[in-house]
């Protein structure tokens, strides 16, 4: 199994960074923040550090940073062809597969597969089961008989991965992949893991020790949302508290996480590990409102 890991263009000429990434295939940018995309100058760093092309991250692109992404791609496509591109953004699979079919190893990134699965980004894993509350339905709302009160996980009552308004049919997914010439898919569930791996045949990749709960604008440095920033996100990890949620939440830069595992599977192609900087003595500049009914 391929080990690989996260890297910002930021870090790369910081001391300790060489042991780092010893070993492992680089994913070379940043899935939340334009400011932390890549130029062709950090790849070619980076291959010189491993011996070997990093693979490009992306994240959602405005339209100057996709035109400042189209320059990396422009200038990989010439010197570094077959190089991995990991696709966040659906505009930017659009203008590769118009400009650039074929001169790269396109990946689906996690950004992408719960674009598919758009419920998945909200469960912190298998924290809560579902409560049967002893009537006649069940929790997809359909009417089952004989029910009884009770625990159990939700992903019992599935068996058919389409049955929900809230995912696409894998009969979608597979003609997407196929469409754009998709290699890989990625993803930090284990629930979409599964779906993947037991619907398709594509390489997976999966990411650890946190996964992705939601994007944001917020800024824990800040003190509130940051729609014109135009500095690079830190990489200090940050642990939030709140009477609202049963597990331990994160902020990272654009984005929240919580804990997950690496998953055992035998169709596990690539482990992607996301280094984590704890960030020690800092309390977060909360936001001036609350939800409504909430202290």
């Amino acid at each position: 199994m391929d080990q690989a890991i996260l890297l910002s263009p930021t870090l790369i000429s910081r001391r300790g960074t060489p042991e780092l990434i010893k070993n492992s295939t680089v994913y070379l940018g940043d899935e939340f923040c334009i400011h932390k995309q890549p130029s062709y100058a950090d790849f070619v760093a980076v291959s010189k550090m491993t011996g070997k092309s990093p693979v490009l991250m992306s994240t959602l692109l405005t339209d100057p940073a996709l035109e400042s992404y189209a320059g990396l791609l422009s200038e990989c496509a010439k010197k570094a062809p077959g190089t991995e591109v990991v696709v966040n953004d659906i505009g930017l699979l659009r203008f590769i597969d118009m400009n650039y079919r074929g001169k790269f190893r396109i990946i689906l990134g996690r950004l992408m597969t719960y674009f598919f699965d758009t419920k998945h980004t909200r469960l912190p894993g298998c924290t809560r089961p579902i409560l049967w509350t002893g009537d006649d339905s069940d929790p997809s709302g359909r009417k089952v008989s004989g029910r009884k009160t009770g625990l159990r996980r939700e992903d019992k009552t599935r068996k058919a991965w389409e049955t929900k308004l809230d995912a696409t049919p894998i009969a979608y997914i597979r003609d997407f992949i196929k469409r754009y010439a998709v290699e890989r898919v990625e993803t930090d569930s284990d629930y979409i893991f599964r779906k993947y791996a037991c619907n398709t045949d594509i390489k997976i990749s999966f990411y650890y020790p946190l996964r992705l709960m939601a994007m944001t604008r917020f800024c824990p440095f800040m003190g509130g949302i940051a729609p014109r920033c135009s500095a690079p996100c830190g990489t200090n990890l940050l642990k939030l508290k709140t009477r609202q949620l049963d597990y331990q939440l994160f902020s990272k830069g654009n984005a929240y996480f919580a804990k997950n595992k690496l998953v055992k599977h035998p169709r596990l192609d690539r482990a992607i590990k996301m280094p984590l900087t704890p960030c020690s003595g800092f309390k977060p500049v909360t936001n001036n409102y609350t939800c409504p009914g909430r202290p």
